[in-house]
């Protein structure tokens, strides 16, 4: 019997039961796959069945041969047992039978803390491209994954034929969620304060060597942290994040969501890619509806909501131009051009200024771990297990970050004495010393 091919993985999954989550995520839609690491939000009819994730990443075909390579179901333990799958979110299909799909899972090593892993597949995981594309993801990912609005990459192994990426949950709501439950598009001042904070985040990508891309930058991808201020960028293409653009090449348009910048299909993925995306993102947010158009043609966004101003309407007509040198060029000219919009009263606050920015506020605590919450499996060979060239496995929760400096126990400890005795022969060694110093002084002058 032949390997299971890339259809089989999306008409055969099993219906996982949603679990108990810290955070809200949006039900399916047509935009693309839900965000990492929330809750559903109340839905009408919530005794309906679950239905698989749907839109263009969910229903995209493989046009090449399947990768040989069993598919992985909810329920599944990976890493010696210490991840477990609990539900698919998102998949997106690349070329040559290349994907990307994001679960949410469960590490028993952080007490049942839930985490997103991202599944990757690529063909001949062993090859030497293969690992090199790997590699730099890991070094890209690990890096840029200290700043605060960034998921933090945890740990990345290879286990059954994937390469496998875990990273840290992020509490909050999506753009996508606030659109659906208030009704109507968003503020536009909100609109601005979230790409502001966004164009911080794509130019520290754009400051890394090689330069690196989101490459899926859209309305559930963006997360509001609890005070509704401070925004995150999630759900990293792992495979672009490693350079491997030559699995998009020739891609039809039709494959790819609306957010994404015409010349993506050709394989041109740099920086101003990411801020088409991103504006695209805000276009959705402030007039509620996907940019979309006959022939490609985008309709102007204030003929859609005419309380978008004339000066942000500018902006996003020139943010979503079809040629990409016709665009913003760096992120630091888009935000030049959102700052003169921010209103002076506003009270929304930049990242980084914050003490929630600076201490993490809005990570994830852990979350016991339910006994019967999934099926017992049977334990994997651990044979099978092969780690990625470089190892980011952590068993402290209390150290998932970088410590830049010591911690207090680490320092060496201070000599005991008294320290007003000390005081006092100080000052007395300064006067003796200032005495003689106008004494010589009183001496050559005479």
């Amino acid at each position: 019997m032949g390997q299971p091919s890339a259809d089989d993985f999306q008409q055969n999954m099993p219906r996982a039961q949603a679990p108990p989550m810290t955070q809200r995520r949006p039900a399916p839609n047509d935009s693309g796959a839900n965000m990492r690491g929330a809750a559903r939000p109340p839905m009408a009819g919530a005794g309906a069945p679950r239905r698989q994730p749907t839109g263009p990443n969910a229903q995209i075909k493989s046009t090449s041969q399947p990768l040989n390579v069993r598919p992985l179901t909810p329920g599944a333990q990976l890493r010696g047992n210490r991840y477990r799958l609990q539900e698919l979110l998102e998949r997106q299909d690349w070329l040559s039978g290349v994907f990307e799909a994001v679960w949410i899972g469960r590490d028993s090593q952080r007490g049942g803390q839930q985490v997103v892993i991202c599944e990757v597949a690529l063909p001949e995981t062993a090859s030497v491209m293969s690992q090199s594309i790997l590699r730099t993801a890991t070094m890209a990912l690990a890096n840029v994954g200290r700043h605060p609005r960034i998921p933090t990459l945890w740990d990345a192994f290879s286990d059954q034929g994937r390469s496998l990426f875990v990273f840290e949950p992020i509490e909050g709501e999506s753009l996508l969620q606030r659109l659906r439950y208030t009704g109507r598009p968003l503020p536009e001042q909100e609109v601005i304060e979230c790409c502001l904070q966004m164009t911080e985040v794509l130019d520290l990508l754009s400051q890394q060597s090689p330069q690196m891309v989101h490459g899926l930058i859209r309305p559930e991808h963006i997360i509001a942290g609890r005070n509704g201020s401070l925004y995150s960028l999630t759900n990293f293409s792992v495979m672009l994040a490693g350079g491997a653009t030559q699995f998009v090449v020739g891609m039809e348009r039709n494959r790819l969501s609306a957010y994404t910048a015409p010349e993506f299909v050709r394989g041109v993925v740099d920086v101003r890619t990411d801020m088409y995306s991103l504006i695209a993102t805000a276009y959705h947010a402030v007039t509620g509806t996907v940019p979309s158009g006959l022939s490609g043609s985008i309709p102007q966004a204030q003929r859609i909501n005419h309380a978008i101003s004339s000066e942000f309407d500018a902006i996003l007509t020139k943010g979503l131009r079809a040629v990409a040198n016709q665009r913003y060029q760096r992120p630091s000219e888009l935000r030049q051009d959102l700052l003169a919009l921010r209103s002076v009263s506003s009270s929304l606050v930049s990242p980084g200024n914050t003490p929630a920015a600076n201490s993490g506020a809005n990570y994830t605590p852990p979350q016991p771990a339910r006994a019967n919450q999934q099926p017992q499996v049977a334990q994997r060979n651990q044979a099978n297990f092969m780690p990625l060239p470089i190892s980011l496995a952590t068993d402290d929760p209390e150290n998932e970050k970088v410590l830049l400096l010591p911690k207090p126990e680490d320092l060496p400890p201070m000599k005991q004495g008294d320290d007003r005795l000390s005081a006092a022969l100080w000052l007395g060694a300064i006067l003796v010393s200032l005495i003689i110093l106008v004494v010589l002084s009183q001496h050559i002058g005479m």
